[in-house]
């Protein structure tokens, strides 16, 4: 009974298009004025059951219920309601709507040997068989809404290349191959592989365009990363020179006014208060300098002021450290690699008790070696083994892991992560020139 309600009713169409409908309004959820959320489902719905049922009710229209009939109503109202009553481009609501209604057609296309076999097949063998593959496509036409939603259309609206249209051609022309089939056209069976290769023909042109659009992008992202971590290395140096500039000044002036008093200190012969300046002051001055010094003013720089930030934070810095007086690496490169790599140790600190940084750099049979250990509270690698961001911006972020590979990669050099006990460990070494 249920059954026969569901097909003769067409519950599945229905279902179909509502789900369409949802999959746009969740992409595109600003509403153009005057609609609403109500307004765009109750308009949007209410034209489409008018639509489908209205042959029944025709005296004059001998509807026999084909099922291209569906798909004459369901795509152009689609489009129609998405680009009356939604915000957004026309272009990505036309490939999400396409994709969508092409996915079911060619579902239908894997599933039409059952479908023709209908008569041979016991009833409710079948029944249940249709039941089964209704269901297996609203959850794969589920998956497909999800992909949508996760990975949008990223389209300019100000720059839309005309043969961005290109990658409707395949959706359309496949749902148009399906269509004919179902039409009972005469000539079908006869020219049907022939028009199947037809259609097929002008997809290689587009998929080699697509492949070697995103191969250019791909290439030009590089070089925009490269640039860009070289900028950002540009200014670093360029900052570090100017708080160079400003310390130096303010010690040259501490410097003056220490002489000016231990001078006064003398003179009147306090040795006990200049004993005590000495002690507390100067000392204190003493210590408070870093005992990290490699000879290179940059990576010194680098190194301390990390080490000073995470101490700042409650996080203990245990470093070993011997560079060689020529590095096989440029200062940058070098810089870009470690601030990574010392961020994302930092970053993991952040919810461990008692943390602990460790960096190791040192040479080891004709290897530059650098290795930075952080304490953690579960095995990362077992939950994410590839390390991949775990923010919600992923575009924006998990780039760090990225631009050292590369960086290491210009310089031949390779990077290892590994857990030993409850440390993290990342570690790359390069070859020494």
């Amino acid at each position: 009974m249920l059954y026969q309600i569901f097909r003769e009713w067409e519950i599945e169409g229905i279902i179909h298009f509502t789900m369409l409908i949802y999959m746009l309004h969740l992409l595109f959820p600003k509403k153009k004025t005057p609609w609403t959320t109500a307004s765009y489902f109750i308009v949007s719905m209410g034209v489409f059951l008018t639509l489908k049922y209205i042959p029944y009710i025709l005296p004059f229209w001998d509807y026999d219920r084909p099922y291209w009939y569906f798909y004459i109503i369901s795509l152009p109202l689609a489009l129609l309601f998405s680009h009356l009553c939604l915000e957004g481009d026309f272009l990505s609501k036309t490939v999400y709507i396409s994709f969508f209604m092409a996915f079911i057609q060619l579902a239908k296309m894997v599933c039409s040997p059952i479908y023709r076999n209908e008569s041979v097949i016991p009833a409710v063998e079948y029944q249940i068989i249709d039941i089964i593959l209704f269901l297996i496509l609203v959850g794969l036409l589920i998956l497909l809404a999800a992909i949508f939603i996760n990975w949008p259309l990223l389209i300019n609206k100000t720059n839309i290349h005309p043969r961005y249209y290109a990658i409707l051609y395949l959706p359309i022309s496949l749902s148009a191959y399906y269509l004919l089939g179902v039409m009972n056209i005469s000539f079908w069976d006869k020219y049907k592989e022939a028009i199947l290769a037809f259609l097929i023909i002008p997809i290689l042109p587009i998929f080699y365009d697509l492949f070697s659009t995103f191969m250019i992008s791909n290439d030009e992202q590089r070089r925009l990363d490269k640039a860009l971590t070289e900028t950002k290395a540009q200014v670093f140096r360029y900052r570090y020179s100017l708080e160079l500039e400003e310390r130096i000044k303010k010690e040259r002036h501490e410097l003056k006014n220490n002489y000016l008093y231990i001078q006064t200190l003398l003179n009147e012969q306090k040795y006990d208060k200049l004993q005590a300046y000495l002690d507390e002051t100067i000392g204190a001055k003493i210590q408070s300098i870093s005992a990290i010094s490699t000879g290179n003013s940059m990576i010194d720089y680098i190194l301390n002021r990390k080490i000073s930030e995470a101490q700042k934070h409650g996080i203990k810095v245990y470093s070993e450290i011997l560079l060689p007086s020529e590095l096989p690496i440029n200062d940058d490169e070098f810089c870009t690699i470690f601030l990574n790599l010392f961020n994302n140790a930092f970053e993991a600190c952040e919810n461990v008790d008692h943390p602990d940084i460790h960096i190791v750099i040192k040479c080891i049979k004709g290897y530059l070696s650098c290795e930075i250990s952080n304490k953690i509270s579960e095995n990362v690698l077992a939950a994410n083994p590839n390390l991949e961001t775990t923010k919600i911006d992923k575009i924006n972020h998990g780039l760090g892991l990225k631009i050292v590979k590369e960086a290491l990669n210009s310089n031949d050099g390779i990077l290892g992560t590994s857990i030993e006990g409850s440390y993290f460990k990342a570690k790359f070494m390069i070859p020494m020139k």
